[in-house]
């Protein structure tokens, strides 16, 4: 009878964690031991719920697939693997993967990947390498039973000293807001107390609004007001505000940003102005002088013709 995929699963990870050999005919050697790396992560990790964790294996001299050395992943104390190599072998495990990577021809790294982290999801994880000598480290993971809280903020991308616009420049504003449950459903964006939209003849063809889930903190969103084209009546306050519709007697706060227009074209045009005044100033000094001599000369010409002509 053929056994099913989960069935031949159970049997590899069986002989796995039993530790028995299969004698196989081959002309291959590999005689390098493998051994750990430092991966610089330590032996604990703490995450949040619903924070991504990470938990760091990385190998050298693991040798090619023919030397038949594996990696797998245990959750103590349970002897049996919930991954070998890139295999899940636990389908109770939902949110785990694994990362692997190759960073050289003797080293590479399975990294225990667990998405959306619960409090049920901590423990001792420990990561094994199967070969004459069998390796082992553990690695204690710990999910607090609480959401990463970050601080509600407006963020102005690219902008001198945070908050002056040069005129008809591009204007970013970023704000993420946190929920206690989850992400807030939407994050509205409010300019001197008028809510922005697309239909506001004043931003019509000029704005973008986008908002997105934090990579790093899936109870964060992040909302990017994107103004395409600075007028001088965009400066003033700008508002975020988060809402939650399945809670709506939740308080979300808002946060607001004060945005200055500068004038540069204008600014530069009295520069300009100024400078040509300066320049015709000091022509006009340089030259006084001197046309005032040309003037007293010529007469003194014309005097003289006068006499000239009278005497003769």
């Amino acid at each position: 009878m053929i056994c099913s995929l989960e069935a031949w699963k159970y049997i590899y990870s069986l002989i796995f964690v039993l530790n028995l050999g299969v004698v196989c005919q081959t002309t291959f050697r590999y005689t390098d031991t493998p051994r750990f790396l430092d991966t610089g992560q330590g032996y604990n990790v703490t995450v949040h719920r619903g924070q991504k964790a990470e938990l760091a294996c990385k190998v050298e001299n693991i040798g090619p697939k023919e030397v038949g050395v594996a990696v797998a992943w245990v959750k103590k104390p349970n002897p049996f693997p919930i991954a070998i190599d890139t295999e899940i072998f636990d389908p109770a495990m939902k949110n785990i993967r694994i990362n692997h990577e190759r960073h050289s021809h003797n080293s590479q790294s399975w990294n225990l990947v667990i998405e959306h982290a619960q409090p049920s999801d901590s423990g001792v994880y420990e990561c094994q390498v199967t070969s004459k000598t069998p390796l082992s480290f553990d690695i204690n993971l710990h999910v607090l039973d609480s959401p990463l809280i970050l601080e509600p903020s407006i963020d102005i991308v690219d902008v001198k000293d945070n908050k002056i616009v040069n005129l008809y420049d591009p204007l970013t504003l970023t704000c993420n807001s946190t929920g206690s449950r989850g992400p807030p459903d939407a994050i509205d964006w409010f300019f001197e107390g008028n809510l922005v939209t697309n239909r506001d003849q004043h931003w019509k063809g000029r704005i973008l609004i986008t908002k997105r889930v934090h990579e790093e903190h899936p109870f964060s969103l992040l909302s990017d007001l994107v103004i395409s084209r600075t007028e001088m009546g965009d400066q003033g306050r700008y508002i975020c505000r988060s809402t939650t519709y399945t809670d709506p007697t939740s308080s979300m706060p808002t946060i607001s940003a004060e945005v200055m227009i500068l004038n540069t074209k204008k600014t530069q045009r009295r520069r300009d102005d100024v400078s040509k005044l300066e320049q015709k100033e000091r022509f006009v000094e340089n030259s006084g002088p001197r046309v005032g001599s040309d003037i007293l000369t010529f007469f003194m010409f014309v005097i003289a013709g006068l006499i000239q002509l009278e005497n003769g």
